[in-house]
């Protein structure tokens, strides 16, 4: 077979592969996210600040998060808590937050989350479905969660549990459970591929190969140790929980947290904490230019990335933001719920703009089908973007023929999003599959009906 070394493209296969050298991965099958990342830490790091609280500056050490992980652990097993059991976390980003997602996970149970801008009823569908044990949650959401539940399960308020943890500190000896890399880890909510919400299956595996390409690419560029990003995206979304629990973690730099975002709050937390690495979503980096005359008074030449996902940023966005602040590299990756965390990112590619969504990462690969007759297209042509790698999901929870509709036989994803690849292996979202019109034998995007609207 052979494969274009510019592209990635493989004529006989119709299949792109990454362009990264694939680190290897853990071949032990009795290993977990919190296990395998602890067991990757320098002593270097030990008393390194894993996360910071952006407004009050109080930090958590990785040995102190390694020791408090473990202690979540027993405590939710001294509350009945078991292996296989859901514990369901209500609440906005703080900064124990990714202890609550180790320590879930540590004790063998599955990690789920939840909007705390979800209304009751939303919660209630959310709850219905993955029947949890456990719901962390704050005293300012309880009352979404006390009434019309019904025989609702055992809730507690995170105010008390980390009052408990933190001011009568008690040590334990290492939590030990079996927990396979083929164990569910996490259901996170998506809309899925087909429309409807729906539960995502995420086992140790999926999150361990994304903490293993993650550390691959952005160790490649120097001074990755010394980064410090800053997590102004909600940690109960996917995008959140892979960048700052998976990478951040797994190349031990330090993450500073932001309750909730506000423009103001983050150009603070920039200068304070001198971020050099700062993940956004679309209406951020629109607002920052729109904005800038106001931004002009915040010290941000610590910024050397700024990393977009979540939708397309159009060229003209890039275009004035890359005008307004030239000192930093504006960059786009992809990611689904369903692939546990991004599957591109431009780390490595030259240029400040990057009007792609960057390149696949390690051990990914996708083709680009057709989307009337499901042959797979070469590069610049346009289709339906397929994806397969170790960090695709199992599939939906308790949901076989949604499945089955988002992941053929051969474990490829459809994710409903056209795209094209380029020469260099660089992908390109241009429209969503739903949103295409389709006329007698015409398919026209939404975008250009659009365009000429205007006109």
């Amino acid at each position: 077979m052979e494969v274009s070394v510019e592209s990635g493209f493989c004529s006989s296969t119709g299949n792109y592969s990454s362009k990264w050298n694939s680190p290897v991965l853990p071949q032990t099958p009795h290993l977990s996210l919190p296990s395998f990342l602890f067991s990757q830490l320098s002593p270097d790091a030990l008393l390194k600040p894993a996360f910071i609280d952006a407004k009050s500056g109080k930090s958590i050490s990785y040995g102190e998060l390694r020791s408090l992980t473990n202690t979540v652990a027993h405590v939710l097993h001294s509350l009945g808590i078991k292996k296989g059991d859901v514990v369901l976390v209500v609440a906005p980003n703080f900064l124990h937050y990714p202890l609550l997602v180790l320590g879930v996970m540590s004790v063998g149970a599955i990690f789920s989350t939840a909007n705390p801008l979800h209304t009751r009823l939303e919660l209630q569908y959310q709850i219905q479905d993955t029947n949890p044990k456990l719901i962390l949650t704050t005293q300012t959401l309880k009352s979404k969660l006390d009434e019309g539940m019904g025989s609702r399960p055992l809730l507690i308020l995170l105010e008390e549990l980390m009052d408990s943890l933190l001011h009568n500190p008690q040590h334990y000896p290492t939590f030990n459970v079996i927990i396979n890399q083929d164990d569910i880890a996490a259901l996170m909510y998506s809309s899925g591929t087909t429309g409807k919400s729906k539960s995502v299956v995420c086992l140790h595996r999926n999150f361990i190969s994304m903490s293993c390409s993650l550390r691959h690419v952005w160790e490649a560029e120097d001074g990755a140790f010394n980064d410090i990003y800053l997590c102004v995206l909600p940690l109960f979304h996917m995008f959140g929980l892979s960048l700052f629990v998976c990478g951040t973690l797994a190349i031990q730099s330090t993450t500073v947290v932001l309750n909730k975002y506000s423009l103001e709050d983050m150009l603070v937390s920039v200068e304070k904490y001198k971020v050099t690495r700062l993940p956004v979503v679309p209406p951020m980096v629109v607002q920052l230019v729109r904005l800038q005359d106001g931004v002009k008074g915040y010290d941000l030449s610590s910024v050397k990335e700024v990393m977009c996902s979540g939708a397309p940023l159009g060229r003209v966005h890039m275009e004035r933001f890359s005008k307004c602040y030239p000192q930093m590299r504006l960059s786009q990756c992809y990611g689904l719920t369903e692939t546990c965390g991004p599957i591109t990112l431009c780390n490595g590619f030259s240029g400040m703009v990057h009007e792609s969504i960057g390149g696949l990462t390690p051990h990914i690969e996708a083709k680009i089908v057709d989307v009337r007759t499901g042959k797979p297209l070469p590069p610049l042509e346009c289709g339906e973007l397929y994806v397969r790698g170790p960090s695709v999901m199992k599939g939906y929870f308790k949901d076989p023929i949604a499945t089955s509709l988002a992941i053929d036989k051969e474990g490829w994803l459809q994710t409903g999003d056209l795209c094209f690849i380029d020469m260099l292996g660089l992908v390109y979202i241009v429209d969503r599959i739903k949103e295409l019109i389709k006329y007698k034998a015409y398919q026209v995007l939404f975008y250009t009906v659009l365009y000429f609207m205007k006109d």
